[in-house]
């Protein structure tokens, strides 16, 4: 067994145990809060950022305060809300459901980070040592790098699809305004 297969092991086993001892209701409602945590900063920060350089002044610092305020309080009221929710799920009749859902969803969560992971690396390697050079052996000689690799180049296809049709949605609505 390569280092690779030993890290997402490791990986896939702890968030799956996690996710079995929050379970599913609670691990998914954590999820979209990190998500509309992210939205709240999309849509407040400018508005959120005036009011707060009329006491520190416009500038970085406003932005920083604005940013950090705003995306940590909206994350810790969904965190809140995940937990009570999660709580009241794994206490009722659903409960083992929950957590076996639960543990399914992290071993998902882990595929998903492991293969960012991997994106993130191969992305430095290539930049360090170019796209020619060949991976390291540890790498390469592991059993889950061919499912890393598909994963990865799933998902980099995915996001170069919806680059595109973003793309051409802007220059037809361009066109239209012309």
């Amino acid at each position: 067994m390569a280092a690779l297969d030993i890290i997402l092991l490791l990986m896939v086993g702890t968030m799956s145990v996690t996710g079995f001892m929050r379970g599913f209701v609670q691990e998914s409602l954590s999820l979209l809060a990190w998500v509309v945590a992210v939205i709240a900063v999309r849509l407040f920060l400018a508005p959120i950022t005036d009011l707060v350089s009329v006491w520190l002044g416009p500038g970085t610092t406003a932005s920083i305060v604005s940013f950090a305020g705003l995306f940590v309080i909206t994350f810790y009221c969904g965190k809140l809300i995940a937990r009570w929710m999660g709580e009241r799920t794994r206490t009722s009749l659903l409960g083992p459901i929950d957590r076996v859902l639960g543990l399914g969803f992290g071993a998902l969560k882990a595929l998903v980070v492991a293969t960012l992971a991997f994106l993130a690396f191969n992305l430095a390697y290539n930049s360090l040592f170019g796209i020619t050079e060949k991976r390291p052996e540890w790498m390469t000689q592991s059993r889950s790098y061919p499912l890393l690799k598909a994963s990865g180049d799933a998902m980099s296809q995915f996001v170069a699809e919806r680059r595109r049709s973003r793309e051409d949605a802007d220059n037809a609505f361009d066109a239209i305004d012309e």
